[in-house]
C-alpha cells in the first residue's frame, strides 16, 4: 500500500528516472536524502567493480568465431555469432552507466569487418611475435616495442608500410620495415588490444631474404572497446591477468544493478511499509 504522506508525484516518471540514474527518481519526488544514499551507494559499488575489472566487467554479448577463415573472432570477416551474457540482466539495471554495452553491440552487428584494410595511419606500442621459416623450421621470438602502420595509398590500402621498433628479450633493439598485406582486428571489439598481422623486413627494404611474419596487437581506442562484446580469448586473458579480481568485479556490478532494482521499486511504489498497513494491537481495541 502506498503511503499517502509520501509525495510520489508521477510514479511512472519516477521509476524511469530511477532506472536511468540511481537516485534520480527519488530526487524528482523531493526525497533528497534517499536519493543521495541510493546514488552514492549503488554507483560506488558499480564504479569500484569497474575499477577492479580494468573497466571490462560489463558486456552484453559473448562473440564466437564462425566457421571459415579467421583464426580468432577479431579476425573473422563474416558477421559475428553472439551469445547473450546473462550477467548483463543485472548490470543493465544500473542504468546509463551500463547502456553503452547495447550501443557497442549494435555497432558490432552493423559494421563490416574490414580485417584486410587500413584506412589511416596507426602509431602504438606493440606486443607480439616475430617468426621466420615454416613448419618445424620456424623460429619465433616474443618482442615488444612500438609500431607505425601507414597505408600504402593515401585513401587506404591492403598493403601496409611503416616501421617496427622492437626490444628483444635480451634487451637489444632493432628496427624492421613493414611490408606486404595487413590484417587488422575488428574496429569494435571488447579488448583494449587490436590484433595486427603483416610481414616485416630486417634491415634495408631490398633485403628480401630477411622476411619475417609479424603477429601481435596494438592499442584500440577507448570508444571502440569500452563495454563492447568480446570473445572467450579476451575473458581468458582477463582472468589470467586479474585472477579472482575479475570475478569479484563482475559480482560488484551485478549487485549494483540488483540494488537499483529495489530503488526503482521504492520510487514507483513508495516505501515497502506504508501508512495504514499497521496491524491493530489489543490495546487499540475498543471495549464492547
Amino acid at each position: 500500500m502506498r503511503d499517502p504522506r509520501v509525495p510520489l508525484r508521477n510514479p511512472l516518471v519516477a521509476g524511469l528516472l530511477a532506472f536511468a540514474i540511481p537516485g534520480a527518481g527519488h530526487w524528482y519526488q523531493g526525497r533528497r536524502f534517499k536519493a543521495t544514499i541510493y546514488s552514492a551507494c549503488i554507483l560506488t559499488i558499480f564504479v569500484w567493480g569497474m575499477i577492479l575489472g580494468n573497466g571490462q566487467p560489463v558486456y552484453s554479448q559473448l562473440v564466437y568465431r564462425t566457421d571459415g577463415p579467421g583464426p580468432t573472432a577479431q579476425l573473422q570477416p563474416s558477421a559475428p555469432r553472439m551469445k547473450f551474457s546473462f550477467g548483463y540482466i543485472a548490470q543493465v539495471l544500473v542504468g546509463v552507466p551500463a547502456w553503452p554495452a547495447l550501443v557497442q553491440e549494435m555497432r558490432m552487428r552493423n559494421t563490416e569487418a574490414n580485417i584486410d584494410w587500413i584506412d589511416a595511419p596507426i602509431e602504438s606500442d606493440f606486443q607480439g611475435i616475430i617468426s621466420r621459416g615454416f613448419g618445424n623450421n620456424q623460429e619465433s621470438e616474443v618482442v615488444t616495442g612500438s609500431i607505425e602502420l601507414i597505408p600504402a595509398n593515401e585513401n587506404g590500402s591492403k598493403v601496409v608500410t611503416g616501421t617496427l621498433h622492437v626490444v628483444r628479450s635480451d634487451g637489444s633493439k632493432q628496427d624492421f620495415t613493414l611490408a606486404g598485406e595487413i590484417k587488422l582486428g575488428r574496429e569494435v571489439f571488447g579488448s583494449p588490444r587490436r590484433e595486427v598481422r603483416c610481414q616485416v623486413l630486417a634491415g634495408d627494404e631490398s633485403d628480401r631474404e630477411e622476411r619475417y611474419s609479424l603477429e601481435g596487437s596494438v592499442r584500440r581506442s577507448f570508444i571502440d572497446w569500452f563495454e563492447a562484446p568480446r570473445d572467450t580469448l579476451e575473458l581468458d586473458r582477463l582472468n589470467g591477468e586479474l585472477s579472482q579480481n575479475f570475478d569479484i568485479a563482475s559480482v560488484f556490478t551485478w549487485i549494483a544493478g540488483l540494488l537499483n532494482l529495489l530503488a526503482i521499486w521504492d520510487a514507483a511504489e513508495g516505501p515497502a511499509y506504508g501508512y495504514g498497513d499497521e496491524e491493530e494491537s489489543p490495546d487499540d481495541e475498543t471495549p464492547e
